[in-house]
Order: C-alpha cells, then sequence, then structure tokens
C-alpha cells in the first residue's frame, strides 16, 4: 500500500454515527455561494451554498494550481451517498473547516456519476494507497494530478472511534506541503507510477483461445459454487447485492445450455430479492442493497441502474416460467419507475432516490406494528402480519453491521415477507405466492398512502444516456413479455425525446446527461453503446426502421470516436486532464460500455446486407480481451452471453477449437474455494471412543469458530456418516479484528483440533466412518466460497 503517514490514526471509516443536529442540511438563507451554483448537475449544487470555494473539474481550478503551486483535494461522492451527505452537513458547512481550506488547497467537487472516468482513476488511487474503496472517494494530488493522500469519510475532530478528523488532515498535509515536500513529491511519483502499472496490467496485450462456450460454463461453474444455498444470492457472508449481470449470465446458461441449476439458482435469488426487505413491497421497485445476508436490512436509496435490470430480469422470468408471481413483480416495478423516477416534463427516467430524511436512513420506510395497526385495525394488522413480519433496523448511532433479529415490539422495522415462504402460503390457504400477494393489494395501498405523507427522500433529477438506454430496453422487454403496449409506448417515447435532446447528428457527439431539459457533458462509451441496444431493442419490438437507423449510426461514432488500435475500446474520449486513461473492470453492477459495444456491434453485424466493420471491430475487441474472458469469465458476464446469443458464437468457437488442437491446452479454471487453504485430518484415540480431527489453516487465513460470532457466519463444524457423535468440543477461538465488526470475530487459526466423543459400539471402533468438516476460509480482504472438506477415519490403522 502506498500512503502519505503525515498523521497517526485512521484514514477513513466505512461507517459513522449519525452527528447530532445534522437534520437540516440548508437553511432558506445562505450566507456563502460558491461557483458549483453554476452547475447543470443535482450533487454539485448540493455544495453550492458550501463555505468551501468549490470548483468544478475543468482547466480553471487545475491552472489555478499549477499558478499557485497548491494541491488540489479531490472530493468524489453522488447524490444518494449517504455519507457524502453527512460529510457536506458536519464538515463542507463548517466555515472554520472551509478557511482552512480555501487557504491550502484547491477544492474540487465531483458527481461520480457524471465523471465515471475520473471516478474510476481516482478510485483506483484510494484502493492502492488505502486497499479500500467507496463513498465518498476524497483524495489529495499535488498540482500536476498525482494522489498522495487518500481516504474516505472523515469525522470532523480526532475522535478514538471514529479515526483522525478532517482538521488534523489538513494541518497535517498543508504542513507536509509546506516543509516535506521532497517527501510529498516521492510518495506522489510512486503512486501514480504505481496507478500506471495497474492500468497497463489491466490492459495488457495478452489472448487466450476464444471460446465463448467455454467461457458461458466456467462462469457459471463460478457463480454456482458461490451460491448461498440458505439465503440466496452471490456470496453467504456480509451484504448482499443483487448483480444484475451475474443473474443474466445463469438465465442465459439455463436457455442455451438447459442447465437447470443455473435456471435453479436464478430464480432463487430472484425470489430472495423479491421476498426481502429490499423489497419495497408497498411502493415498488428495490433498494441498493441489503447490509445483511438474509436480504432483510436495506440500504435505502433507489438507483435507476439495479431497477430497471430487475424489471428485465423479472420479465424475463415470467416468460421462461409464466408463474403469475414475476409478472406481478414486472407490473409493480414499472409502476413504480414510471410514478416516482420520472415527470411529465421529463425526457426520461431519473437517476436515483435517496436512502436518508432528516439525517436517517430509512426514515420514510420505516414502521412499527404499533403504526400498522393504528392504520389497518387490529383485525386486519393481525391477518397483514401472518404474511409480513417486521424486521427491526440495526442501532444507527453504533458501528458495525447488527445481527438483527425478527421481534415483537414498537422497534421500528422494515416490512418483508415471512419465510419459509410455502408455509406463509400453506397457512393463509393460498393457492400461491401470486395469490397471497394478491390478497393483501388494499392493504398495501392503504399503507402506501399514509406513507407518502411522511417526508419523502431527495430524488437525483439528471438523467444520465446510457442508464436510460437500460430503462428503454427494459420496457421493451416487459412489453413484450407482458403484451403491454402501454410499456413499449412508454419505451419509445423516451427513446424518442432523449435522441432529440442528447444527439447532435452534425457534430455525431451524444451528451451523457440532461438536467433540466438541457443536455451536457460528452457522453461515454456506455452512453453510446446502451442506447444503441435500447433502439435495436425498439426495433425488434416495433418494427419501425428508424431505430435501426439510430442504432447504426451509433455504433459508426462508437468505432470513430472509442475504438482503439489494438482493439480495445476506449471509456472515454480524448481527456488531457487526466493522469492516465480510465479503463472498465467488468460487468459489476450493470453491463460495461465495453460488453454493450460489442453486443451492438454483433447484432448489428448479424443484419443483411450490414457492413462487416461491426464484426470485424467486435472480434477484434473479444481478441483484445479474451484473457480477462477466460480467467474471470463472470466478471464479464454481459461481454460472455452477447457472444453466445449473438452468431459471433459459432464461428469463434470453431477457431477456437482449431487452435486448441495445434496450442498448448489452456490451465483449468478454478473458483478459489475454502479446500484451497484448509487441509483436514482424523485419527481416533488409543480408545478408539473419541475422533480427533485436526484442521491446518494457511498462514494468514482463518476459520470462523464454533460458535461463531454472528448468526449470519458460517461456523466450523464437523459431521460423520452413520455416527452421531455424544459431543463434539471445539477448541478455543482466537479474536480477529475487523472493520465490519469493531469488537472483534472469533476465528481459528493455524492448526486446531476438534474432539469428537463416540459413542462405544460406533464403526470407528471397528471399521472407518466418513466425516465432513464444514467451513469458510477468509483473510483480511475478504472471504472465499464456503467448502464441505471430506476425511476418512480408519481404526485398523491404529
Amino acid at each position: 500500500m502506498l500512503g502519505l503517514s503525515l498523521i497517526g490514526g485512521r484514514t477513513g471509516i466505512a461507517a459513522d454515527p449519525t452527528p447530532q443536529g445534522a437534520a437540516t442540511r440548508h437553511t432558506t438563507a445562505y450566507p456563502f455561494t460558491n461557483r458549483l451554483i453554476d452547475s447543470a448537475d443535482p450533487y454539485l449544487l448540493m455544495h453550492a451554498h458550501n463555505p468551501v470555494d468549490w470548483y468544478p473539474w475543468g482547466p480553471e481550478a487545475l491552472e489555478k494550481a499549477k499558478r499557485e503551486n497548491k494541491p488540489i483535494f479531490v472530493s468524489i461522492g453522488y447524490s444518494t451517498c449517504f455519507w457524502c451527505h453527512v460529510a457536506e452537513r458536519t464538515i463542507y458547512s463548517d466555515p472554520a473547516i472551509a478557511k482552512l481550506m480555501n487557504a491550502w488547497f484547491v477544492n474540487i467537487k465531483i458527481d461520480r456519476e457524471q465523471r465515471p472516468d475520473l471516478d474510476q482513476i481516482y478510485m483506483l488511487a484510494r484502493e492502492l494507497m488505502t486497499g479500500q474503496g467507496g463513498w465518498p472517494n476524497n483524495v489529495f494530488l499535488t498540482p500536476d494530478l498525482r494522489p498522495f493522500f487518500a481516504g474516505s469519510y472523515f469525522p470532523p475532530a480526532d475522535d478514538p472511534v471514529r479515526g483522525t478528523g478532517f482538521l488534523t488532515i489538513l494541518r497535517g498535509l498543508h504542513d507536509a506541503w509546506m516543509n516535506q515536500r521532497p517527501k510529498v513529491v516521492e510518495v506522489a511519483a510512486n503512486a501514480a507510477d504505481a496507478m500506471r502499472r495497474a492500468h497497463a496490467q489491466s490492459n495488457r496485450d495478452a489472448s487466450a483461445p476464444v471460446d465463448p462456450a467455454e467461457w458461458l460454463k466456467l462462469g457459471t461453474a463460478s457463480l454456482l459454487t458461490q451460491f448461498d444455498a440458505v439465503n440466496a444470492g452471490i456470496g453467504s457472508v456480509g451484504p448482499k447485492f443483487p448483480r444484475a449481470p451475474s443473474l443474466e449470465m445463469l438465465l442465459a446458461d439455463s436457455r442455451i445450455n438447459r442447465n437447470e441449476s443455473s435456471r435453479g439458482v436464478a430464480l432463487k435469488i430472484l425470489d430472495a430479492i423479491l421476498f426481502g426487505g429490499i423489497h419495497d413491497h408497498l411502493g415498488g421497485g428495490f433498494h441498493r442493497y441489503s447490509i445483511d445476508p438474509t436480504w432483510s436490512i436495506p440500504h435505502f436509496e433507489k438507483m435507476l441502474y439495479d431497477n430497471v435490470q430487475l424489471l428485465q430480469l423479472y420479465a424475463e422470468a415470467f416468460e421462461v416460467t409464466a408463474n403469475p408471481m414475476y409478472r406481478q413483480a414486472t407490473q409493480e416495478t414499472a409502476d413504480y419507475l414510471m410514478r416516482e423516477m420520472t415527470s411529465t416534463d421529463a425526457p426520461g427516467f431519473f437517476t436515483a432516490q435517496d436512502s436518508e430524511v432528516d439525517g436517517l436512513e430509512g426514515t420514510s420506510y420505516r414502521w412499527t406494528r404499533r403504526e400498522i395497526i393504528a392504520v389497518l385495525g387490529e383485525d386486519t394488522a393481525n391477518h397483514f402480519f401472518k404474511v409480513y413480519l417486521l424486521t427491526p433496523m440495526p442501532d444507527q448511532t453504533a458501528p458495525g453491521i447488527a445481527n438483527v433479529t425478527a421481534q415483537a415490539g414498537d422497534a421500528p422495522g422494515v416490512l418483508r415477507i415471512r419465510l419459509p415462504v410455502e408455509r406463509t402460503v400453506q397457512e393463509g390457504g393460498f393457492n400461491d405466492v401470486a395469490a397471497m400477494m394478491e390478497s393483501l393489494s388494499a392493504e398495501r395501498a392503504t399503507l402506501r398512502a399514509v406513507r407518502d405523507r411522511r417526508r419523502q427522500p431527495m430524488r437525483d433529477e439528471k438523467i444520465l444516456t446510457g442508464l436510460n438506454g437500460l430503462a428503454i430496453s427494459a420496457f421493451a422487454t416487459a412489453g413484450r413479455a407482458l403484451k403491454e403496449p402501454k410499456f413499449i409506448a412508454i419505451a419509445q417515447n423516451v427513446g424518442r425525446r432523449i435522441w432529440s435532446l442528447a444527439y447532435d447528428p452534425k457534430t455525431q457527439v451524444l451528451k451523457h446527461e440532461i438536467f433540466k431539459g438541457v443536455a451536457h457533458t460528452n457522453g461515454f462509451l456506455q452512453d453510446y453503446a446502451q442506447l444503441g441496444e435500447a433502439f435495436l431493442s425498439l426495433d425488434t419490438t416495433t418494427s419501425d426502421p428508424i431505430w435501426r437507423d439510430r442504432a447504426s449510426r451509433l455504433a459508426r461514432d462508437i468505432l470513430d470516436q472509442f475504438a482503439r488500435d489494438d482493439g480495445s475500446f476506449t471509456m472515454s474520449g480524448a481527456n488531457p486532464d487526466t493522469l492516465i486513461s480510465a479503463s472498465e473492470e467488468g460487468d459489476t453492477d450493470a453491463p460495461s460500455g465495453t460488453s454493450s459495444a460489442i453486443d451492438l456491434l454483433l447484432k448489428l453485424g448479424a443484419v443483411p446486407g450490414a457492413s462487416s466493420r461491426y464484426v470485424s471491430a467486435a472480434s477484434r475487441a473479444v481478441t483484445r480481451m479474451s484473457s480477462s474472458l477466460s480467467q474471470y469469465p463472470a466478471g464479464w458476464a454481459t461481454a460472455v452471453v452477447a457472444l453466445m446469443v449473438n452468431p459471433f458464437a459459432s464461428r469463434s468457437t470453431a477457431a477456437s477449437a482449431r487452435n486448441r488442437a495445434v496450442d498448448a491446452a489452456p490451465k483449468e479454471f478454478h473458483v478459489p474455494v475454502t479446500s484451497d487453504h484448509v487441509r483436514v485430518s482424523a485419527q481416533t484415540d488409543s480408545s478408539a471412543h473419541q475422533i480427533v480431527v485436526t484442521a491446518t489453516i494457511d498462514v494468514g487465513y482463518h476459520i470462523n469458530a464454533n460458535p461463531a460470532s454472528f448468526d449470519y457466519l458460517i461456523p466450523t463444524s464437523v459431521t460423520f456418516g452413520h455416527v452421531k457423535p455424544l459431543q463434539v468440543r471445539y477448541p478455543k477461538a482466537a479474536r480477529f479484528k475487523t472493520e465490519f465488526a469493531s469488537s472483534g470475530l472469533d476465528v481459528y487459526e493455524g492448526s486446531v483440533q476438534l474432539l469428537a466423543s463416540i459413542p462405544p459400539h460406533a464403526p470407528a471402533a471397528t471399521g472407518a466412518v466418513h466425516g465432513v468438516l464444514t467451513a469458510q476460509a477468509c483473510d483480511a480482504r475478504g472471504c472465499l466460497p464456503p467448502s464441505k472438506i471430506p476425511f476418512t477415519v480408519d481404526a485398523s490403522e491404529r
């Protein structure tokens, strides 16, 4: 890790108690106004009345830093980022802190959604310097844009729990700049070199056999290995994210290869999302992610990209299953987007809804049992609670992730469906989930009407071109699946208005962002590609040739503006004011611009009479990134699916087969799992009445103790086939400190022994018995998928 160690304490924290007196963001009178007042961006306007002399990123700020030889403070966030709001209230609204910032630094505020390229570049810097990511992302730069210090949210003053205060950081860095500049310059040079090496490594010219069928096989195998069989979702520990591109890969595998495992896992995850608290059961739509593994307690912001992708996934699930529950989910999600995320005078869908009201997450969404009874009446409420339960909110003033469980009382909680859902349906006397949900539609509407009278979260009303492309495609798919002309009409209307406002046919420039009817910021690869895909979706749905023509224009613009000589695509056009060029890192929360461009080009290349330039460009891009696709296909899920559903797949697979006949076979792909770092042996003691199981754990790793520190962690356990131990004694645990559990976790490290006492006449006394150790290995960075590690005990070998 690289960084400037000028001050004690931590560089930032992932969570922090809400400051006292933080309920009001601004007063009606504004004693301060800075340059951001002229911004056409909601997040920047949020800071326009700070006493900080903020600049937007651009020549004025960068030239000032060089002219005055001042370091630059870059703060990157977005309008629905909870801790960005906390920083705005506690730090940037403080005149005393602002005075030092203005005197010592050139201060730049960036919306990561407006400039995703800068966000990617300086998130890389922070990850290299601190080993952590997340927003807000605060980075201090030399005047030539090289980073020398980075962190996330800083408390205003030093705090023994929260870490080093921002005032201390400002003073320390100013002193270093004035009195230890050679050290600062050296750190910045090392950080910039590390960034360039990381960028070069991610864009290295390496190739592997092009085999989309094999990539799909390996990608789905990786996802299936990580599946949480208890709570559903990818990964079993910590927060749960929808991961829509991964679900799309599983559904594609079930369609293409008739893989029932992929289909089953995808539908189980979609069900878990639908039943959990991440789903807004009253208003429709989905929150960003769940802070717990059971999908019960959400991080409450609602993002357009999550909701339109889930709209598409539930529509596809309905197409392949005809399950009315998925039809309901599709309809409700579309209704939410039309009602809450657009307006009659807006050309498209808004970007997000905030998570907080009055400084607390989820204020408008929480209920107590008494509140629901007061609204519905006791008899109706009792009937309602046979289907729904309230999962209590964790204490927002305590650090770490609370281990929440359902309980009665007046604690505020989040609505979710009772599990197991099969029993809830059966006990209620319903035919299926869809019938159960329909029976309570009136109660949900009543509660929503009451909820709507509460203060509502802020809405980010900028319109992003690429995300609206995803929305157009999703509404077109939903319209076809549900045979709902209204959805198709909405998709067409948004497509027309985005095109008329954001695209200039004379300059062939597509704008990235529309705010209050004005388009600005040159588009990124993602904007061109995803709007082009949307137009092809409308072409398929409506057979109107204008949509294919517009998609073709955007594809030509991609090749002219974003295609590199080496076959890859740039994320953005020419940007001379960046330290390095931004690189896409795969299809994570949403499809990348590269994957979307490949899909668009291959679809257009399949049109009779189309230019061969499209398929040629897609093929070169795939060859250029084939090493990444081969090594981590699940991370490029959208690209892999595009290669399988478009004509390129059959040609490339045949070529790959020829290549493999000549070249040495590539190394077998292997998803790292717990058994890679934990070995197990066992033997009986001299009496043959006790089995000693030894687990040897690699240095740097640990496994959870038994019992585990939290219910959602997987404890280490041992079981035996056909033998039920009288007792299993687990070893004394070690204490491992981690960021999400400030008091530490109970773990096993090194070599530990588990002692199982067995009955006198058990098979182990006379012959072999088979056992399984269940464990999950973790290190300081994260956890591997759990493993069930078999072992055999043979008494005859004593």
